[in-house]
């Protein structure tokens, strides 16, 4: 893929998460995608009823406001997107109550490509970010 054809593929499944749109998320993701959130204790999934649950669950606990890139970098056949995501903790978010409350972390995404869409999505989130901006009161 060409780095228009990268960057074309990641801001529609970008917008499709920020949409909150599960069927358009899961078009841009590859037949036997591997799919990862690090330090969700699922790990790898590959069953795409799994990672519809998954993004499902996303859903319920945050909602977007923007997501920034700040770099991407590009393979033959992968990329690697380093961004800023803003928005609110709607609910549990990685077994944390959000309680509504604003939160904006880094985000890294790495991801495999083949035939147009994304074979792996592994997601870096910034956790010690979020667990001091989602912290219980004192």
């Amino acid at each position: 893929m060409t780095r228009d054809e990268i960057d074309a593929l990641f801001a529609r499944h970008a917008a499709a998460e920020h949409e909150k749109d599960v069927d358009a998320i899961m078009d841009t993701l590859a037949e036997g995608v591997e799919h990862e959130v690090v330090g969700d204790p699922r790990g790898v999934l590959t069953d795409r009823e799994a990672i519809v649950q998954r993004y499902l669950e996303l859903f319920d606990g945050l909602t977007e406001d923007k997501l920034e890139s700040t770099r991407r970098y590009y393979g033959d056949d992968f990329f690697v997107d380093e961004s800023h995501w803003y928005g609110r903790a709607t609910g549990m978010f990685m077994g944390i109550p959000g309680g509504n409350r604003p939160v904006d972390f880094r985000i890294l995404h790495v991801c495999d490509l083949r035939d147009g869409r994304m074979s792996r999505e592994q997601v870096w989130l910034d956790m010690a970010a979020i667990m001091q901006q989602l912290a219980p009161a004192q």
